[in-house]
């Protein structure tokens, strides 16, 4: 039995880019953080 499922790139691109967006806005804010909790010390 044939288990190929075509996918098309196009479709999934917009999912991608979501995540990705979502991934750099809190790198940001785990990067502010870790830095405010530096000069705290």
């Amino acid at each position: 039995m044939e288990s190929f499922t075509y996918v098309n790139i196009f479709e999934t691109k917009g999912l991608e880019y979501i995540l990705l967006i979502c991934f750099l806005i809190l790198f940001v804010f785990f990067v502010r953080y870790m830095n405010a909790t530096e000069k705290r010390t």
